[in-house]
């Protein structure tokens, strides 16, 4: 009988660290964050603004930049 080893981890714990930068981490965790409060993107795009985070790209925050970067930081 042969013997087989396998190692457990977090899927997909590896490949996102890897490929965020600080500022994407940072805002990825502000935006996991206000999502685990139960806020809406509308409710997440006034917490942001009310607190001055900085939009990426230097652009105002709004309902669709908070649903396109929680799409692209996969929120």
């Amino acid at each position: 009988m042969k013997q087989v080893k396998v190692s457990v981890g977090k899927k997909g714990s590896h490949d996102e660290q890897g490929q965020l930068n600080g500022i994407d981490a940072e805002l990825r965790s502000t935006l996991e964050r206000l999502k685990k409060k139960g806020l809406n993107p509308m409710q997440m795009c006034n917490k942001l603004i009310e607190h001055e985070v900085a939009a990426p790209g230097g652009l105002a925050w709004s309902y669709d930049l908070v649903v396109s970067e929680c799409k692209r930081l996969k929120v």
